[in-house]
């Protein structure tokens, strides 16, 4: 039994000892462990309890020790400051005496004769008299009428004869605090409210009242890595393949390199808006995955002097750690105008061409091994600075056009993947009636064309959803609810019918393919011509082109005997081709001569003597006369058949150029009304 016990001595023993040795261990790598420090989390009196929970949940994951810490607002707390010098200054005097009364100079000398007052005490200000009654003391006080108490003498005889104990007072120190504060009180708020400034400034995230200068973290934007192919940018074959080097050179800059052969190491991408240049470049970022750098030029420029250069430099500082790297300058013109061209100055001005010095700067500094390109965007090339178009910066300029009709098939399918279309649709035929469109306006069609079947409930788009699209996003939305007079809708039919009937007769004038007397927009209707494109006019298509427009007034005139405001914009447009061809083509009896005006920075100012400007005056207003006077004859020949188109448009209110040209064949407005698709495919 004894022997069992020692056993069982002898196993505690040695647990207890395993323990102390396992916490000695325990210990000795605690020791060897440093402690992490605690992360202090700041939180801005601003963020939402939404970021201050995720950024809690952060650190937690990554097992940090957090330790919460209300950043105080310097402002508030300089507030709270002044409110308390204030209240330490003249809300908490303290007081010697328990009750004390203003009174008059006279009276306060009559007290004093009186015997009433046994001590005065002379302060910067005021005169002080106690008055001490059975333990109660009373206090006057008064306004001191001179300096010093000594120089009133009616007073001081009184306080000798009285035998007056005067006590003369220092400055207090809250006189002194009180002076120096309102001394120096605006310039230390102004300073105050420079650094309050200057601060939030430097402390921000990059956007707003954040840092101007922390454009890699802020406004600078974090690189992107665009998931664009050239697959998905249709239209632009000459341009892709122009780009296909820029993507080459990225991914395999040797191959550039063993042919001696030096990168562009700027593309400026001209073209109208709308077009596809940001497109473009998303396109080269995806295809070479590169890290990619999108700003716009007018983000360079704020309101502090500086900013824009430190921000181009924070901009290719981030690039180059990022390489192979695309930087995209969207509107560039921002940024990148003619230095010296404002001849009056100006901090904006200064602060511009600083910027644009810095950009010339940065792209002079980095070395084509570094694969960085810089990619910018423009409709305004002819205002950019010329050191920026030279040699070794954007020396590859790549013109976006609008597409052609083979472009805009292209776009259209390609806008067109994720929507349903009905058997009926046939996108050439879109294509052909949308001259002019860029990719944005073919996006938007496709979309509007959507959203006008689901209004219906459908799911499929249609023929007609498209057309009806083409009108709204050409002309404006459709007014068929607006109430329009009987003179009204006939004089608006010969206007309408008088474009179409001229257009259908004459050569050279484009293919009608549409007139309406619905309003749209601006206009109470159209006539939706189909032009041939071309890569420009000839003198003849020009002058067909100002009797289509003549001819609306025309027509108003020969069949209703009045003329309407309603072809204001035609007279206009009309007047302005005249102007072209007389003076800025040449193609008058003036000569092959250019009188246009020039633009020298400060106004327009006239190449052309006095006498020039009214030959060319005078040209104008022949050519226009005749082109008039020749149209209104050409209507008065087939009244018959404008009286017929003007009957169909009252009649339908839209008229395809098929059922015109029906009409202009000889056909009535009853055998047109009665033909079928098939029988008016004849007259496409």
């Amino acid at each position: 039994m004894e022997d069992k016990n020692i056993k069982d001595d002898e196993l505690i023993d040695d647990e207890n000892q395993n323990q102390e040795e396992h916490q000695e261990k325990e210990k000795d790598k605690k020791e060897e462990i440093p402690k992490k420090p605690k992360k202090k989390v700041y939180i801005s009196d601003d963020e939402n309890a939404e970021e201050i929970k995720r950024r809690i949940d952060s650190l937690k994951n990554k097992n940090n020790n957090v330790v919460f810490r209300i950043k105080p607002s310097i402002f508030f707390f300089i507030i709270l400051v002044m409110i308390s010098l204030l209240y330490y200054l003249y809300g908490n005097k303290a007081t010697l005496f328990e009750e004390k009364r203003e009174v008059s100079y006279t009276q306060f000398v009559n007290k004093v004769k009186q015997g009433e007052i046994t001590e005065i005490r002379e302060g910067d200000e005021t005169l002080t008299g106690i008055k001490k009654v059975a333990g109660k003391v009373e206090v006057f006080e008064t306004n001191k009428l001179t300096n010093r108490l000594g120089q009133d003498t009616n007073l001081m005889d009184v306080v000798r004869d009285k035998n007056v104990n005067v006590i003369v007072l220092g400055t207090p120190i809250s006189t002194v605090l009180t002076r120096a504060l309102f001394s120096f009180a605006p310039i230390l708020m102004l300073l105050f409210l420079m650094y309050f400034i200057n601060k939030r400034m430097m402390g921000g995230s990059g956007g707003g009242m954040g840092n101007p200068f922390n454009i890699g973290k802020g406004k600078g934007k974090l690189s992107e890595r665009p998931n664009v192919k050239f697959s998905d940018v249709a239209g632009l074959t000459e341009e892709k393949e122009e780009l296909r080097e820029i993507v080459e050179f990225l991914k395999n800059p040797s191959r550039f390199e063993k042919a001696g052969a030096r990168v562009p190491k700027g593309v400026l991408l001209l073209g109208e808006p709308g077009t596809g240049k940001t497109l473009l470049a998303k396109a080269v970022a995806g295809e070479s995955e590169a890290a990619f750098f999108p700003i716009s030029g007018s983000e360079f420029i704020e309101l502090y002097v500086g900013v824009g250069a430190s921000r181009v430099r924070e901009l290719f500082k981030d690039a180059k750690k990022e390489s192979p790297a695309i930087i995209f300058i969207d509107e560039i013109d921002a940024v990148g105008r003619k230095r010296g061209q404002n001849k009056n100055g100006g901090g904006g001005n200064e602060e511009r061409e600083q910027t644009l010095n810095q950009l010339l700067v940065e792209m002079d500094g980095f070395e084509t091994d570094q694969r960085i390109i810089v990619m910018a965007a423009t409709n305004r090339a002819d205002v950019l600075d010329p050191a920026l178009l030279r040699g070794g910066r954007f020396d590859r300029r790549i013109e976006v056009s609008r597409p052609d009709v083979k472009g805009r098939i292209e776009i259209l399918k390609v806008h067109s993947r994720n929507k349903k279309l009905s058997n009926d649709v046939k996108l050439e035929d879109i294509a052909k009636i949308t001259p002019g469109f860029v990719g944005a306006d073919l996006e938007n069609l496709l979309n509007e064309a959507a959203i006008l079947a689901a209004r219906k409930n459908n799911e499929v788009i249609t023929m007609e959803d498209l057309d009806e699209a083409v009108d709204k996003v050409g002309m404006g939305l459709g007014q068929k609810s607006k109430i329009i007079s009987k003179r009204d809708k006939e004089m608006l039919a010969y206007h309408e019918g008088g474009h179409a009937l001229v257009a259908s007769l004459i050569p050279f004038a484009s293919k009608v393919h549409k007139v309406t007397i619905i309003p749209r927009g601006d206009a109470g209707g159209y006539m939706m011509p189909l032009p041939e494109e071309t890569l420009g006019k000839t003198r003849e298509q020009i002058l067909a082109e100002i009797k289509v427009l003549f001819a609306g007034r025309a027509a108003e005139e020969l069949m209703m005997d009045d003329i309407a405001t309603g072809a204001y914009s035609d007279i206009k447009r009309a007047t302005e081709l005249a102007k072209l061809l007389i003076s800025s083509v040449g193609m008058s009896e003036l000569g092959p001569i250019n009188y246009e005006h020039s633009d020298n920075g400060f106004m327009l100012s006239s190449d052309m003597s006095n006498e020039t400007a009214r030959e060319i005056d005078l040209e104008v207003r022949k050519l226009l006369k005749e082109k008039y006077s020749e149209t209104l004859n050409l209507l008065r020949d087939n009244k018959d058949k404008l009286e017929n188109i003007a009957k169909l448009l009252k009649e339908k209110e839209t008229v395809t150029g098929s059922e015109i040209r029906a009409i202009v064949s000889g056909l009535s407005v009853d055998e047109v009304l009665n033909l079928n698709d098939e029988d008016l495919e004849k007259y496409y």
